[in-house]
């Protein structure tokens, strides 16, 4: 599948320079939410028509976090990533003050709770690894007489590391700690010192 075929979403990481020095701002899906309630995530979704991919990572945290458009600065972006699902994710960072997150209300249908956690955490911090194996489950619909060996076709397995961080009883994991890690091997990669 091409580019230009894939469901696009974007993201924002928002940054705040909070008590203990620069912070990464997360959510907790609400249980309401059908697909991954309850997973720690940063606000985003998917590009509306006629939206740039910024303007869906902003717009969707001020529906999900409820911090206006207008208190957030845009930092820059990291590489898009792909995603098994045929979707296409541009992860945006940002800054929001400490004063501004301070006075956020969630929305209760989307967002159960948010926190944040020292980006110090994060760049000291390596993730646990743990594999899990992709597998062709077998599908009635499949034409399975039209290849070598039928439904004893020797289908190949994919591995996939899953990274795992773990900051007062919150679980980061799956494609945020993933987007997660590929901005802190940036920063690492910057020498600026936060």
């Amino acid at each position: 599948i091409g580019l230009e075929q894939q469901r696009k979403f974007s993201i924002c990481i928002p940054l705040l320079a909070g008590k203990a020095g620069w912070e990464v701002l997360f959510e907790v899906r609400s249980e309401k939410i059908g697909r991954q309630p309850g997973d720690v995530c940063f606000p985003g979704g998917h590009r509306e028509q006629g939206e740039t991919l910024v303007e869906t990572a902003l717009r969707e945290t001020e529906e999900e976090i409820g911090i206006s458009q207008k208190d957030i600065r845009l930092l820059g972006k990291s590489d898009f990533m792909l995603t098994i699902y045929r979707g296409m994710i541009q992860p945006y960072i940002a800054y929001i003050p400490y004063e501004i997150y301070k006075t956020a209300v969630p929305n209760p249908k989307e967002v159960a709770e948010i926190f944040t956690v020292p980006l110090r955490f994060f760049l000291k911090t390596e993730p646990e690894r743990h594999d899990t194996v992709w597998k062709v489950i077998e599908s009635p619909d499949f034409p399975y007489e039209k290849i070598e060996g039928g439904k004893n076709y020797p289908f190949s397995k994919s591995k996939t590391t899953q990274l795992f961080y773990e900051y007062n009883g919150h679980i980061i994991w799956g494609f945020t700690a993933q987007v997660l890690r590929n901005i802190i091997e940036i920063l690492n990669e910057s020498k600026l010192k936060f």
